[in-house]
């Protein structure tokens, strides 16, 4: 069987070649024999591996204490086959628990750690690249320990990011429930209320009512609509060229583009920085950068830089050439490489960027709350207002 593959040289190199092979498995273990990282090895025409391997992850907790667990033992001078009997009996995830037990048993059959966890198709890639760096350098625990301070802090800042939309997400949900029970059952009520008195109605009245009524009649299309619209976009999304919509559209947002675009940076550089300091080379590790920045328009911007950087041109004059790429961050990376210290000035660069985030997201949902809640005020009032305008103008009319 013929195999797609894209392996990176110890130079750094990233080279894209079809190699023959019976199993996905072989060719991977013939590559890491040879010296080379395998960054993706696909079957010609085969597409459900791909998507076995997206399709299910392992809780960032859990993974986090498997390999807490996994560098103590090994820092206590365990062999890897020993640490991972160990680790197999305590977890409690059966998912984990079986993947742990696949590349125990792997290992025992003589594959190196890195090709055992790559064999599974749900550990990070930016993780299995990271142990490969730290068997050929013999600094495991170092890296294992620099990829949990690297899950740990993304962790916090996704975390303190999703937190931060509880309220505003719940007040939206609350306010499009409370309108679409007005406008489906207490208008139409009035409606027929009004219609009985026979009463001539003022226009904002007639204007509220005649929305209320049609969407009241079009509810068995309107809703279904809705919910097919939803469907056809989550399924363009899962598309190449709906994906790369929705990623240009997410950077180029008001505000929110900002936003985004810091985020995206701020993980970026914080992965770059981890491959860089356990020892990966440079265009090996943009690659793996690349395949794990999760947006399909700084992607193609990175892969762009890797051509410039493979011809030698600097990380920070080539990424300005992609596009994307903050002026301040493009800066930072500059000094760092002109002073060799550019690992730790890119995770200057995310620290920077993850407080950046939320200062700037804090303040942003502090001005959207007030406007939810001034939106849904002003609605029930023109609501109210427009249904008791008739009644008004009715007792108006008894007095007189």
């Amino acid at each position: 069987m013929e195999f797609d593959c894209k392996y990176a040289k110890p130079s750094g190199e990233i080279v894209t070649a079809t190699l023959v092979g019976q199993t996905l498995d072989e060719v991977r273990h013939h590559l890491q024999e040879q010296g080379l990282l395998p960054i993706s090895v696909r079957q010609k025409g085969w597409a459900l591996n791909l998507k076995k391997e997206r399709g299910v992850r392992i809780k960032t907790e859990n993974f986090i204490l498997f390999n807490q667990q996994f560098a103590a033992l090994i820092k206590a001078g365990l062999p890897i086959l020993r640490s991972l009997d160990l680790l197999k009996a305590q977890i409690k995830n059966p998912l984990l628990k079986r993947h742990v037990t696949d590349v125990r048993d792997r290992v025992h059959s003589g594959a190196m750690l890195s090709e055992a966890l790559r064999a599974q198709g749900v550990f990070p890639t930016v993780y299995v690249a990271s142990v490969f760096a730290g068997e050929r350098s013999g600094d495991l625990v170092n890296v294992i320990q620099r990829h949990i301070s690297y899950e740990k802090t993304i962790m916090s800042v996704k975390k303190r990011f999703l937190n931060s939309l509880i309220y505003p997400a719940f007040l939206i949900l609350l306010s499009i429930v409370m309108v679409g029970v007005i406008m489906a059952y207490v208008i139409p009520k009035f409606a027929d209320l009004y219609r009985d008195l026979n009463v001539e109605l003022p226009v904002p009245t007639r204007i509220l009512i005649t929305v209320a009524t049609t969407i009241q009649s079009q509810l068995i299309i309107i809703l279904p609509a809705i919910a097919l619209t939803i469907i056809g976009a989550w399924i363009w999304a899962g598309t190449g060229a709906g994906r790369k919509w929705f990623d240009k559209m997410k950077l180029s947002l008001p505000v929110l583009g900002n936003l985004w675009t810091m985020f995206s940076m701020a993980q970026l550089s914080r992965t770059l920085a981890m491959l860089l300091q356990g020892g990966t080379p440079l265009l090996t590790a943009l690659e793996v950068t690349r395949e794990a920045s999760g947006n399909s328009v700084i992607s193609s911007s990175i892969a762009y830089a890797i051509g410039q950087v493979r011809e030698g041109k600097s990380l920070s004059d080539s990424l300005e050439k992609a596009g994307h790429f903050p002026t301040l961050s493009l800066e930072m990376m500059r000094v760092g490489e002109q002073t060799g210290s550019l690992p730790e000035m890119l995770n200057h660069v995310a620290d920077f960027y993850d407080e950046d985030v939320n200062i700037k997201s804090t303040a942003l949902l502090s001005y959207i709350e007030p406007a939810i809640l001034i939106f849904v005020a002003s609605f029930v009032a023109y609501i109210l207002v427009s249904l008791y305008l008739p009644i008004f103008s009715l007792g108006a009319k008894i007095q007189s």
